[in-house]
């Protein structure tokens, strides 16, 4: 491998691992605000962003 292989290797591994803290950080965007007919109103967090 030469240097060109591992910086395509380090942009890779650094979108994969952008892409997985930004699912992390997004997994409940879905949440509508309803809070009495959600199955995990006992165990939100929601954070409102300012």
């Amino acid at each position: 491998m030469n240097a060109g292989s591992y910086v395509i290797l380090a942009v890779i591994v650094l979108l994969a691992v952008l892409a997985v803290r930004y699912s992390f950080k997004h997994r409940n965007e879905d949440c509508d605000g309803c809070c009495t007919q959600c199955p995990y109103h006992g165990k939100c967090s929601k954070k409102t962003k300012k």
